[in-house]
Formats: C-alpha cells, structure tokens, sequence
C-alpha cells in the first residue's frame, strides 16, 4: 500500500518511478588510459584479486580466444602463423597458440629471438608449448628468410605491445616487412606492434599493418585517430576483468563515450510541462542556393525536441521554408534581439561574404549558447577577431573547417592538445567531426564517439548536427552535454539510416527520419 501510495505521490509531482526505485549509474564516461597507466592498473588488479602476473595474462588469452571464435566462428577451418616477440605481448601469442593447439585449429609458432631479455611470463608459455613446436629466428643470424607467411593464413601479430616506447628498427623491423609485404590477413594483439599507445609524432620505425585488432582491456588513443587507421584496421575491445575500483581512481584526460552516458545526461518530460518548457531556438541558416541546409537544420532542430524554433536567413527563401518546415516560425531579417531566443544556431548555407560576417558578429554579440557550423566557422576563421567573443558556444568543424579555425599540426595527438586549450579558454565545445569524433569539453577533457560509419559523410549531414544541437542546447542542456548527445543522436541515426539504405546510398534526411527512433530508445532507458 505504502509503494502504491509512493508511486501515486511521485505521478502528481511528475517524477518518474523508475527514477526512484532505479536509479541511473552516476559512474563517468569510460576513460582511456595511456600503456602507464594499464600497466599499473594490471598490477592493482593482481593485487585486489591475489592473482600473479601469469594468472592474469592466462585470463587474458582464454577472453582473447573467445572472442576470436566469436568473431570467427570457423575459426578451425583456418591456418593460423603466431609470431612473437620476447615481453608479455608475446606470452600473450604464445598462450593463445597452445589453446590453438588444444582446440585442434592448425596453428605454426615463429618466436623472435633477437633479445637478451625474454619476459618470466613469455617464457613459462614457451616452455609449455614446447621450444620443439617452435621456430626460433636466432639473433646471432641472418635468418629473417626462414620466415615464410603463407597468402591463406591469418598471422597473429604478437610482437610488441602497448608499452613500446622506441621505434622499432634492425631485426625486428625486417619482420614487420615480411608480415606486411605478404597477401596474408593481419590479426594484432593489443596493438599493431611498432605503434605507440599515444603520440607517435617522433615514430619512425616500422609497424604493422593489421587488418583486426584486439585489444585487450583497454583501447589505445593511438586508436582513435584516423591518420592510425591504416594500421589497427578494426578494433575489438577484449574484458579481463580489470579492478574497476581502481581503474574509477586513476585520472585521465580521455574518454569514451556509450550510451549509458548519453542516457544519464537526458533530460526528463513531466506530465505538465508544455511548449515553452523546451526552449525556443533561433536558426540563421540559408541563403541563395541554399536553402536546403536551413531546411535540414530546422527539421532536425524539432525532431530533436525543441519547444519553438525560429528561423532567419540573409536571403529571401520564405516560401521555401514555411512550405518545407510549416512547424517553424520564419523572419526576414533578424535584427540582433535575441532576449526571448534559448540558444542560437548559425553557419548552414549562410555563405562567406560581408552580410554573413556582420551576421555572425551579430550572434556572438548575444553571449547565447550557440550552434557555430559550416560557414560561420569560416567566417570566424577569415576575421579573427571574432574568435575573442566565442564563448559558451559548440563548434562542430570538420577536418578542412577545423584547419581553417585552428591552422595546421604536426600530428593528431598535437591537434587535441589545440582543442582541449581553446575549449577551457573560451568555455566552448569543439566536436571534431569524423569516424570517430573527437570533442573537447569545456573542463579540457576530450571524449571520442566511435561511429566508424562512412555512411554519414554526405553533404548536409553537418547541417542535421546543427539542428540537433541548436535544439539541445535551447532545451537548457549545457554545452558539454549537448555536445556529447547530439553527437551520439546523429552517429545513432546515421548507423540506422546506413543499415536501411546502406552507406552508399544514406542520405542527410535519412538520419532526420531515425532521430526520433534514438530518442525513443534513450527515453526508455531513462
């Protein structure tokens, strides 16, 4: 009776049940940790779970050979070449070719025997699969020419680990050369060897090129860049069962975003809540030749869930607007009173010239949160003063924008170090915009959205972003979050629309049309 009476009580105020008898997980995003801090996580996990060295690297190898069957359920069917190197990386390989063996899947062992030094962990895996199964490649000669990689096997690459920190030359890069000029397909553990876990600015050596990656634990930032593609090909996430206490302790400066996330910074609808409790939204979009990137802005800014939008352009395209988003309200000329506007949105199809820099000098006058895309970056970046009244502001650039804004680096790794400083100075979001996006929070964290969907880069895609976070940010979601959800709603949208119409043939409507689905799918799990 007392839980009915509750249930009741919380339906007058509002409040949903599922609130307060499950309440959401307040853990953060999921961080990315640099190869010191995994290394240091391995050994408090070991620690918390009295486990040794070798316990968990065998942990290790039976989650990395299930989720190989998984991945590949023929798996014994295959032939297999396991090449490894002298540290842990390579007790690693040497582990998952004894349970090879054991399952009868055709596997051969080629060890790299050019160091003095042999980790204790790798050699117990050499000793119990046996150094007669082994092909040894001995330091003393030159017997890279006994390494013979069949064109239909699957090499598993596992000879260095995250913990490199020298570019590999010598020996073992002769047998990086080997692997990569075969026709053979490339499965690496951890990390392609040779590759850095961060920053690979000053990488010379060779490294591998793999076409599946499975890495364990933790998933490099390295990762995450799309100059480093080439390299991880795919990548696969493998659990062992790390301490989580321990891992919550450690700081990081890198994140990963998942729905969960997403889920937790959604705002909830009460019963009695009405139009004006979603914000109004102003949208400066448009113009001649152009009106179809107001129209998808608009049409993504409702579907999103916006009270009321309003839209502007320097060009006269009412008619076109009011027919193709008779939901929205339509002004001429906006004359830079923003009082009853939420946020603000401004760059689709706005062009380049004066009216559009003295527009976008316009809006920035406000100090509203603000949407800034496609044009208005540019604008920003060709009269640099109006960098200095960004503030509270989401720019979503894509790489060539970015360049523009921001100039050109040297290496990714520098380029997130550019985001992460502009964010804290100007309390805006920069959301990066590529198969996994990259966007820089106002605290000068960085969070990844994973999409790897090529099916989203079609033109005004950027434009269906825009509108989504114009919407959010008139919600009252702050910058940060309407970044983080925004982004996520897009890429969701996009999968569903490339599984519909493939990523050929997605266009930008299409994510428009499934917004409402990744809505309704956040909406239940709140």
């Amino acid at each position: 009776m007392l839980k009915l009476l509750t249930i009741f009580t919380m339906y007058l105020k509002g409040i949903a049940y599922k609130d307060y008898f499950c309440p959401k997980n307040q853990c953060g995003m999921k961080k990315i940790l640099t190869s010191q801090q995994t290394k240091q996580l391995d050994a408090l996990t070991m620690s918390a779970q009295g486990i040794s060295s070798y316990e968990l690297m065998e942990r290790a190898v039976q989650k990395l050979y299930a989720d190989m069957k998984y991945y590949c359920p023929d798996l014994d069917r295959k032939n297999f070449l396991v090449v490894a190197g002298p540290g842990n990386n390579g007790g690693d390989g040497l582990g998952l070719a004894r349970m090879m063996r054991e399952d009868n899947v055709n596997v051969s062992v080629c060890f790299c025997d050019f160091s003095d030094k042999v980790s204790p962990e790798c050699q117990t895996n050499i000793d119990r699969y046996g150094e007669d199964g082994i092909m040894f490649l001995s330091r003393c000669e030159c017997e890279i020419g006994r390494l013979f990689v069949p064109e239909d096997c699957i090499v598993i690459d596992a000879i260095f680990g995250t913990g490199l920190s020298r570019s590999v030359k010598g020996k073992f890069a002769d047998i990086i050369g080997v692997i990569n000029s075969s026709l053979a397909e490339v499965w690496s553990i951890d990390i392609p060897s040779g590759l850095f876990g961060e920053d690979n600015s000053r990488n010379n050596g060779s490294i591998i090129y793999a076409n599946l990656t499975f890495s364990i634990g933790n998933r490099p930032l390295s990762s995450m860049f799309a100059e480093n593609y080439k390299y991880f090909g795919n990548v696969r996430l493998v659990d062992i069962g790390h301490e989580m206490k321990a891992a919550e302790q450690m700081e990081s400066a890198w994140y990963c975003i998942e729905k969960s996330d997403v889920g937790d910074r959604m705002k909830h609808r009460q019963p009695f809540d009405h139009k004006g409790t979603f914000g109004h939204a102003l949208l400066l979009a448009g113009g001649k030749g152009k009106a179809g990137a107001a129209v998808m802005a608009s049409r993504a800014c409702l579907r999103s869930g916006v009270g009321l939008l309003s839209i502007s352009s320097v060009d006269d395209i009412c008619n076109i607007m009011q027919i193709s988003v008779p939901e929205a309200m339509y002004m001429d000329d906006w004359n830079g009173d923003a009082e009853k506007f939420s946020a603000i949105g401004i760059g689709p199809g706005i062009g380049v010239g004066g009216s559009a820099m003295s527009l976008v000098d316009r809006a920035l006058s406000c100090r509203k949160p603000m949407a800034v895309d496609a044009d208005a970056i540019n604008v920003i970046a060709v009269n640099r003063h109006l960098v200095d009244k960004l503030d509270c502001c989401v720019l979503t650039p894509h790489p060539k924008e970015f360049e523009r804004l921001f100039g050109k680096v040297e290496n990714p790794f520098e380029r997130l170090r550019g985001m992460s400083d502009f964010s804290q100075k100007h309390k805006s979001v920069v959301v990066l915009k590529g198969g996994i996006t990259a966007i820089s929070l106002t605290d000068g964290r960085i969070v990844f959205y994973i999409g790897m969907n090529p099916g989203i880069a079609t033109g005004g895609s950027g434009d269906v972003l825009t509108g989504i976070i114009t919407s959010l940010l008139a919600q009252g979601y702050s910058v940060d979050d309407a970044a983080i959800v925004g982004t996520w709603i897009h890429g969701e949208a996009g999968k569903l629309a490339s599984a519909e119409y493939g990523v050929i043939s997605t266009v930008a409507t299409d994510i428009i049309n499934k917004i409402a689905v990744v809505t309704k799918q956040l909406c239940n799990i709140l």
